[in-house]
């Protein structure tokens, strides 16, 4: 008890060391369960209360106060329903019905056990349940107390409950007395108080050895041997309680043998120990008394906190009204900000249309920079050319054919210059629409590869596709395959007859990039600056269209979070490269 810290565990302790008490001295174990019962009810502790008063209830039964004990198991029982602990609803009900045991009402006593064995929680106290109810029960049959038997056995060993275990086998002994098997009783009996003393388990081999005297009651000698040792157990022992009912045995085994001086001393040594109990019975009145005074100052108590609930519940009605006042409160102030919040929302939509606006006018600004760069100019080539044929008729068949080819030659640039402006066009007006796919890098280049082979097959160009298969990426297919046509097609432009383009790739935690080069004459310094801006040219065999398309290819990595450039290779040739995330 002295290390223990908190009032409940103090409680708890207390009552507990008051159980304890029961079987040495009532009159300590009524002080220690009312002084707990004091505690626990200041405290506002039910379980605390509970307990003091079934163990209270249990020092007034061994007093002969019946009705006492069993208005406070009684009050005990309805404390422990409300807790819902089921263990002690079955240990008190256990207790009410040993308490009508004791006034003779075996009815009452064996439906509160058949109760608590219909109803009871599924723990240790169901052995003591059925023992109780195998001991209380004289009807029973063989077969059904042989029963209640095994079941007390069964969870007894499920717990490890030596205390119940050794109970079982004294049980199983008087079960084979009644039926007249006394050696086997007898050896049952032995191997019990074997059990008690491997235990120390005092109490119980004082019961076991009065069974013994019990058995040999025919035989004066060793029943008086068995109940004088188990006096003398109990005497050494404290357990003043058994002392006189113990003497009283011892007696009659006494006078059964007949020896005058014997049976002088027996009684000498009765009425004294009788004479101690008579004076614990006054200190227990004294104790008995004082209870009823707890009891009252408990009841003033009751009131006391009564009031104090009463003071609380006015205090959490003003801290309840004024939670109310903060929550209007709070709700004006969400108002507040929501309209805060709304405006800074149409303000940052006005931002947002500005910002489109703008953007509109870029678009427009740079769809007339496209207009007037890779159509304009074009155009008046073709128009020179078909005014340069009109003006001179004498021009040759093959003169005449070279500038037919080159008049198809620059409709076709032109008109693969108005698909790419097309595309372009719509991809802004509609808005950009991401669609994230698990992509294998190596299988987008050969579909790429066979829309433009048709350029590369007439100047037998071979293409190496080296990205590994195992590479992937999540980014939106329809972006990336425009990026990977345009940048073949433009190797396949530049590429000399027999050449090569080589595709490759390396990758670290978070980008892919991909290079695609070719063997052409590579790109002076300043075509490099203007690439990727609107109507670039690669020098004198550029074709129109293609400064459209990349800077296409520019916006469409830009929006697949990536970026995109060029650079000359050595000793010739040109590498286009762009890197993405790995992941979108």
């Amino acid at each position: 008890m002295s290390s223990v810290k908190d009032s409940i565990g103090y409680i708890n302790s207390i009552n507990r060391l008051g159980m304890l008490y029961h079987m040495r001295n009532l009159d300590s174990a009524l002080y220690y369960s009312i002084k707990a019962k004091e505690m626990a009810t200041r405290l506002q502790y039910p379980k605390g209360v509970a307990d003091a008063d079934n163990v209270i209830a249990t020092i007034f039964a061994m007093r002969g106060m019946y009705q006492e004990s069993l208005q406070l198991l009684t009050q005990a029982l309805s404390a422990y329903s409300a807790q819902k602990d089921s263990a002690n609803v079955s240990q008190v009900t256990i207790n009410m019905s040993n308490v009508y045991g004791s006034l003779n009402d075996s009815t009452k006593a064996l439906n509160l056990l058949r109760q608590v064995i219909r109803t009871g929680s599924k723990d240790s106290i169901m052995s003591l349940a059925y023992a109780n109810y195998c001991m209380a029960n004289s009807t029973l049959s063989d077969d059904s107390s042989q029963y209640y038997i095994n079941k007390t056995r069964e969870i007894a060993s499920r717990y490890n409950d030596y205390r119940m275990l050794i109970g079982v086998k004294e049980l199983e002994s008087d079960f084979l007395l009644k039926k007249g098997r006394i050696k086997e009783s007898l050896k049952v009996l032995a191997d019990a108080l074997a059990e008690a003393r491997k235990y120390e388990l005092n109490e119980q081999e004082i019961y076991l050895l009065n069974s013994y005297a019990r058995y040999y009651k025919n035989q004066p000698d060793s029943a008086l041997h068995y109940a004088w040792s188990s006096y003398q157990l109990a005497k050494e022992n404290g357990y003043v309680v058994a002392l006189i009912p113990l003497l009283q045995d011892v007696l009659s085994f006494t006078e059964l043998l007949g020896n005058k001086d014997k049976i002088i001393s027996v009684q000498k040594l009765l009425e004294t120990t009788m004479a101690e109990e008579n004076e614990n019975l006054k200190k227990f009145v004294g104790d008995y008394i004082k209870y009823n005074i707890i009891q009252g100052d408990n009841a003033v108590l009751s009131i006391i906190n009564k009031n104090s609930k009463t003071k609380i519940w006015l205090l959490v009605s003003i801290c309840v009204v004024s939670l109310f006042l903060l929550l209007f409160m709070y709700r004006l102030y969400q108002v507040s900000r929501k309209h805060e919040s709304e405006l800074g929302k149409l303000y940052r939509q006005i931002l947002e249309q500005n910002k489109t606006l703008q953007a509109t006018d870029e678009f427009k600004n740079k769809l007339f920079s496209i207009l007037a760069h890779d159509f304009r100019t074009p155009l008046i080539s073709t128009i020179s050319i078909a005014g340069l044929m009109k003006d001179n008729p004498e021009f040759t068949k093959e003169e005449m054919e070279q500038f037919y080819g080159d008049i198809e030659k620059r409709a076709s640039d032109m008109l693969e210059s108005f698909d790419i402006i097309l595309q372009w066009i719509k991809q802004q007006l509609s808005g950009y629409q991401y669609k994230a796919e698990t992509l294998v890098l190596h299988d987008l280049f050969s579909e790429s590869a066979d829309i433009v082979m048709p350029q590369m097959t007439p100047k037998k160009i071979t293409l190496s596709n080296q990205i590994p298969k195992y590479v992937i990426a999540t980014s939106d297919k329809e972006m990336l395959q425009f990026v990977n046509r345009n940048l073949l097609s433009n190797a396949a432009k530049f590429s000399p007859e027999g050449g090569t383009i080589t595709i490759s790739c390396t990758q670290d935690d978070h980008l892919i990039t991909i290079s695609i080069t070719d063997e052409g004459r590579g790109m002076d310094e300043q075509t490099l600056s203007k690439l990727f801006s609107v109507s670039s040219n690669f020098g004198s065999s550029t074709q129109h269209g293609a400064g459209i398309a990349l800077s296409m290819c520019k916006d469409f990595i830009q929006k697949l979070g990536g970026r995109i450039w060029a650079q000359n290779a050595e000793p010739n040739g040109a590498i286009f490269s762009y890197s993405i995330p790995l992941k979108a």
